[in-house]
């Protein structure tokens, strides 16, 4: 009885412990589901957000990169007459970022959202710093933005999924990225060589491509802008030796033109003899008139003019150095005329009297003599500086004279009054004249033995282009030189006004080369530069002004272009600053033809040609070349690409090394430029300055900033 009272009392304690443990459970898993509940929508939400903040980021990224890279080609695509191309190019980066961003549906404000700033190198620090709100820009910083309590507005409030069990069902989202443009140093790498004036005078590779009346328009820019000093009454257009000489009242006039003449005279020509350079003689007889032509076989050096005077009782005009002297027929009376003032005059009679007459140091010009006597002859003192009496005869009529003329050297100064020192260290007004009479490209357009601007700045291109031989050309615009330069100082007003913190620095090259650095002269024209301490500078008045004041040939004649480039590198290597990207820009109008005495030609350790030389894909090599200049040039590149530094080429002119050129800058990874020059300078100057505003332009793809 006992033991059944008590198996029943512990089956109800089983089935109340049953009831009771079952009711437990479900609370806790109530408990535990909304626990999950609450873990799942936050991780949903989470994920979302994230997915909408990358979404957002990738778009802001790319909006970023898109600005900043707009910047620079507004400037270059700024509309002429833009008033302020700052603005211009921020505003075109606006449009930029705002429709990349809407590209990846995301909504910014460009006009808040756009943040512009400039990075430049902090000297302090040798670092790179952002100063926000700055102009010039090269930073852009892009804002995305979700955080208006509209949620119905394209920058809403994110609505979530879940996030109400546990609070606020909205998210506010921010997400930004900097993009920048990297700052250059900027090595230009100049061909100083002789041929850098080629376009400017004659010679066979001018006449190549330039029309002559082309060369006569550039040699006349020359002359205009060079004003030599000491040149007489030489006019530009060239012209023959024309004397005249008078005996015994019979004057006669020659122009001398190589191997003809022409002869005029007031008396009657009866005959001309000429002595040719050869020392042979030809003698022209039967002669008559006031004016004949001599057609002769060869170079005339010397002529004899006879002819008969005026008859009796005519007036006749007797010259000697410029001044002349008409006596009347009946010899009792003449006038005179002077180039200096007549100072004094002494008459002598053919009665064996004599008169005298004093006119002072304010005497005329111009003066007339009369007397009821007939003259023999008078003397005259002009104010020329000499004290010299010069005699004029009063002859009787029809006399025969014969007259000698010279086609001498001394002749020509006196014609054209250069009769000053030549004004330059190299050179002399002799040369001028043997360059005149010899140069064989004259012969053929009508220039030898012709003196004038046009012939005496062909001689100064020519044979004395030196700095040290002709000083003041760099005052002149001879090109393909001054092309070139117009084109560095665009580039200076390019990079200044880009306002990149792009740096610059200056080599040139000739035979030799060198880095450019300093300038003095005793010319007090000419301003000093010293930029010893930062030759890859910000100061880009110090560039321009390297370059304002060369000329080609400026230090010596060759083409050194391997030379040039090895200085170009050095001058990276020695000065560029850290996280500015390594540029360097080489240009010639010629081919390079010599290099430095021990310098190696030899091509480094694994060249490959096909490999490195190969432009269209297909394996094989598209230049070769087995001249030591070029290897040279081509094994010094080859440097530069392992030193990090991108070398860009430009070949100007006709007789460029274009091949050559091409291979450096493919090798080297930069672009390769040709300007060939069109029929005139004004094409050229017109491509190359399109050029260096290309180079100018070529600046880095833009990268984010990394903002931790």
């Amino acid at each position: 009885m006992k033991i059944q009272h008590f198996t029943n009392q512990l089956h109800l304690l089983k089935e109340d412990e049953s009831t009771t443990r079952k009711g437990a459970f479900i609370v806790l898993s109530a408990i535990c589901l909304v626990g999950c509940l609450t873990f799942v929508s936050l991780a949903v939400d989470i994920g979302y957000i994230n997915l909408v903040k990358t979404r957002m980021q990738n778009a802001v990224d790319a909006a970023a990169l898109a600005a900043a890279q707009e910047i620079t080609n507004a400037v270059n695509t700024a509309p002429v007459g833009t008033a302020d191309v700052t603005q211009y190019s921020r505003d075109q980066a606006r449009i930029a970022a705002k429709d990349v961003a809407s590209l990846n549906d995301v909504f910014i404000d460009k006009q808040i959202d756009v943040i512009f700033g400039r990075r430049s190198f902090n000297e302090s620090t040798q670092e790179f710093d952002v100063t926000w709100n700055a102009s010039p820009s090269n930073v852009v910083k892009v804002i995305a933005r979700r955080d208006n309590n509209d949620t119905s507005a394209q920058d809403g409030k994110l609505k979530l999924f879940f996030a109400g069990v546990t609070g606020d069902r909205y998210s506010t989202i921010v997400a930004q990225a900097v993009a920048y443009v990297e700052s250059r140093d900027i090595v230009v790498v100049h061909d100083f060589s002789r041929s850098m004036n080629f376009d400017s005078y004659f010679n066979n590779e001018s006449s190549a491509r330039l029309s002559d009346s082309q060369i006569e328009q550039n040699l006349e820019l020359v002359w205009n802008d060079l004003q030599m000093p000491n040149t007489g009454s030489l006019a530009f257009t060239p012209q023959y030796l024309t004397t005249t000489k008078s005996d015994y009242g019979v004057s006669a006039t020659v122009t001398f033109k190589y191997d003809d003449l022409e002869v005029t005279s007031a008396g009657e020509i009866e005959k001309v003899q000429v002595k040719y350079t050869d020392n042979s003689y030809q003698t022209f007889n039967g002669l008559s008139g006031n004016s004949v032509n001599i057609n002769g076989s060869k170079n005339i050096e010397t002529a004899w003019v006879t002819a008969r005077g005026p008859s009796e009782n005519e007036p006749v005009t007797v010259t000697n150095n410029g001044i002349s002297v008409t006596y009347a027929a009946n010899r009792k009376s003449a006038t005179m005329s002077s180039p200096q003032r007549i100072r004094e005059l002494y008459v002598g009679f053919t009665d064996n009297s004599t008169d005298y007459r004093s006119y002072g140091s304010n005497g005329p010009y111009n003066a007339s003599y009369s007397s009821w006597k007939e003259m023999d002859y008078m003397y005259l003192e002009v104010l020329d500086g000499r004290s010299y009496w010069y005699y004029f005869n009063a002859p009787n009529g029809g006399n025969e004279v014969t007259l000698q003329f010279d086609d001498s050297n001394w002749e020509v100064k006196q014609a054209f009054g250069l009769t000053g020192s030549y004004p330059y260290p190299r050179g002399s007004w002799d040369g001028f004249i043997n360059h005149a009479r010899n140069y064989s490209e004259f012969s053929s357009r009508g220039f030898r033995e012709t003196y004038g601007g046009l012939t005496l700045m062909n001689y100064i291109l020519r044979d004395y282009p030196g700095h040290w031989e002709t000083p003041d050309l760099w005052k002149t615009r001879h090109f393909p030189f001054h092309a070139i330069k117009e084109g560095h100082l665009l580039l200076c007003d390019f990079l200044e006004d880009l306002g990149f913190d792009d740096h610059l620095g200056m080599v040139s090259y000739d035979t030799s080369h060198r880095q450019e650095k300093t300038m003095y002269d005793s010319d007090p024209n000419v301003p000093s530069v010293n930029i010893s301490s930062e030759p890859i500078t910000d100061n880009y008045q110090a560039i321009r002004d390297l370059m304002q004041y060369k000329q080609a040939a400026h230090y010596s004649y060759a083409t050194n272009m391997g030379g040039g480039l090895e200085d170009g590198i050095q001058m990276i290597l020695d000065n560029s600053r850290a996280g500015a990207r390594r540029t360097i820009l080489l240009m010639t109008d010629g081919n390079t033809n010599t290099m430095d005495s021990g310098a190696s030609s030899s091509l480094p350790h694994g060249w490959d040609w096909d490999e490195l030389f190969d432009y269209d894909g297909d394996g094989n090599s598209d230049y070769y070349t087995n001249s030591s200049q070029r290897r040279y040039v081509l094994r010094t590149a080859y440097d530069a690409v392992q030193n990090g530094i991108t070398v860009h080429t430009m070949s100007v002119g006709i007789d460029a090394d274009r091949n050559l050129m091409r291979a450096i800058a493919h090798l080297a990874g930069g672009h390769f430029i040709d300007v060939p020059g069109g029929a005139s300078v004004a094409d050229m100057e017109s491509e190359v300055e399109q050029a260096f505003h290309r180079i100018a332009s070529f600046v880095p793809p833009a990268k984010l900033m990394n903002q931790d």
